[in-house]
């Protein structure tokens, strides 16, 4: 009989363990809940370095060079390059910069839409110890430039001076003979947006330009067409339209509108962000001037980015480097450049391996600030002719 309730104490002991240990075994193999796209980190197996890229587009012909700009000197160096678009969203740049690193990223990067989403970038890069740099754009806002440059992992930007991109455009105008004039830009917050404004109004008050008009937040050709079209209507003695950026979808918009107004040639038009078609616009009077050819810029926060990683960082502070954008008035500038800078690249393998320490043991923070502030049609043309 003791035996018999030994044998039955030792069965339902078996049993509740089975029924239990089965419970947990299936529990581990159901799906764990996730929040909406979010990505698990995971270890980043040994390999080339992988540096992640956020940005507002992958199909216009300034975000295309950006892209094909970055994989061509990844490549040089036997790195790789991963791109997620954010549609210039801050709700998609914060969730890119996450995923890239859950991706394994080594270091990301980012075009950031207005300085209120760096915080938001900043911690998660602080959290994950990725560090992170920021192209085409500087931190206008005193506080958050202090909360971004008080991080370890922020290593910098680097972004060229707008204030006077939107200067030499409206002086570009002046010169064209331009009195009466309206700014098409982007979104307002977005620093390079506001810059570029302040520089085209210092201009138009210098040289005697009457601002009739203004419209922020165009990022696409038909918003920009609306918008020309209706300060043509307004403004019956408008002789300059500047487009404050976005060069593909805005200014296409724009030019549109001029046609069917017949007013090539009597409207005179600025922008930045120039495309391969640039040389066939200043042929047909459709643009007077366009800053450009500045896709150069992410390629230098990359090498930043890449001497960090690589374990040999150019600066153990937070580093801020400016470049000047190309400028073009005329057909046979934009020749120049197209061969010079569009049909092959600005920088050389041999160039683009000696910005980086470890092929060149020597190089320097003050070197890559002398190669930036260099950059113009005619450096390219001296340095491969």
């Amino acid at each position: 009989m003791k035996q018999h309730k030994i044998f039955c104490l030792v069965l339902t002991v078996a049993f509740s363990l089975m029924l239990f240990g089965g419970f947990s075994l299936f529990a581990e193999q159901a799906p764990k809940a996730e929040k909406a796209e979010k990505v698990e980190k995971v270890e980043k197996a040994k390999g080339p370095y992988l540096f992640g890229v956020s940005i507002w587009s992958d199909s216009g012909p300034l975000s295309k060079k950006v892209i094909s700009n970055l994989r061509y000197a990844a490549g040089v160096l036997g790195a790789e390059v991963e791109v997620a678009v954010d549609g210039f969203k801050p709700d998609n740049q914060v969730s890119n910069i996450e995923n890239l690193i859950a991706r394994g990223c080594d270091a990301v990067m980012i075009c950031n839409c207005t300085d209120a989403v760096v915080p938001k970038i900043v911690k998660l890069a602080d959290e994950a110890g990725v560090p992170l740099a920021l192209y085409f754009r500087k931190i206008n806002d005193p506080e958050i430039k202090k909360y971004a440059e008080s991080s370890p992992y922020f290593i910098g930007n680097v972004h060229e001076d707008e204030v006077a991109v939107g200067y030499n455009l409206g002086s570009a105008l002046a010169d064209k003979g331009c009195r009466n004039a309206v700014i098409i830009n982007y979104n307002k917050g977005d620093t390079t947006a506001e810059n570029r404004y302040k520089g085209y109004k210092k201009a138009f008050a210098e040289k005697g330009i009457a601002l009739l008009g203004e419209q922020w937040d165009i990022l696409d050709a038909e918003p920009a067409a609306n918008a020309a079209e209706s300060f043509i209507a307004a403004f019956p003695e408008l002789d300059a339209i500047a487009v404050g950026g976005g060069g593909g979808g805005p200014l296409s918009g724009t030019i549109r509108a001029v046609k069917n107004h017949n007013k090539i040639g009597r409207i005179r038009i600025t922008a930045s962000d120039f495309g391969p078609d640039i040389a066939e616009s200043l042929k047909n009077k459709e643009v007077a001037a366009m800053s450009g050819g500045h896709w150069t810029d992410p390629f230098f926060t990359f090498i930043l980015l890449y001497n960090y990683v690589d374990g040999t960082p150019l600066s153990k502070k937070v580093e801020t480097i400016t470049m000047q954008p190309i400028y073009l008035t005329s057909v046979s500038e934009a020749q120049e450049y197209m061969k010079w800078c569009m049909d092959q690249p600005p920088y050389n393998d041999e160039e683009i391996k000696n910005m980086t320490v470890r092929h060149n043991s020597s190089f320097t923070l003050s070197d890559l600030r002398k190669i930036a502030a260099a950059y113009s049609l005619q450096d390219v043309i001296k340095r491969h002719k």
